[in-house]
């Protein structure tokens, strides 16, 4: 998988998780009030502002190509078997867990709240390596412009 393919996967992962972890919270906003409803509207305008920023990146890198859209079947695939992984039949409600209420689900909701924030972090470092990476291209064109390669 080259990294274009990537990058459309990663972005599209990405989107989908702001859209599950904004329904959970809205989910939670009705029972134990608080930020979750804002929570969730940030996380559902995160997964449509990732999505937009996938069809502006899939139509920049086609353009960048001018060729025939190779590869479209591939993302179209891993669309499908995220949608049909991610079906409500996989959902536990937590009496599932033995009681209500209790120790335990305060537990398990600790434990995911820790893993959102392992992977918002995780994307954060990646947004932070790539605006890095960018700003090095600018600096290094500013100074270079003999080297300038145009597609």
């Amino acid at each position: 998988m080259g990294i274009k393919n990537f990058h459309i996967v990663f972005v599209t992962v990405s989107s989908l998780l702001c859209f599950v972890f904004g329904g959970w919270c809205w989910r939670y906003a009705e029972t134990e009030g608080g930020g979750y409803r804002t929570l969730a509207a940030v996380s559902f305008g995160a997964g449509v502002a990732l999505i937009a920023y996938g069809f502006w990146f899939w139509k920049k890198i086609n353009a960048a190509q001018a060729g025939p859209g190779g590869g479209k079947g591939g993302v179209i695939a891993m669309v499908l078997l995220v949608y049909l992984l991610g079906q409500p039949a996989a959902d536990a409600c937590t009496v599932c867990y033995g009681q209500a209420e209790g120790p335990m689900i305060d537990a398990a909701r600790s434990g995911v709240w820790l893993l959102f924030g392992l992977v918002g972090s995780m994307q954060i470092c990646f947004v932070a390596f790539f605006v890095y990476l960018w700003r090095r291209n600018r600096q290094f064109h500013a100074a270079h412009p003999e080297e300038l390669i145009e597609p």
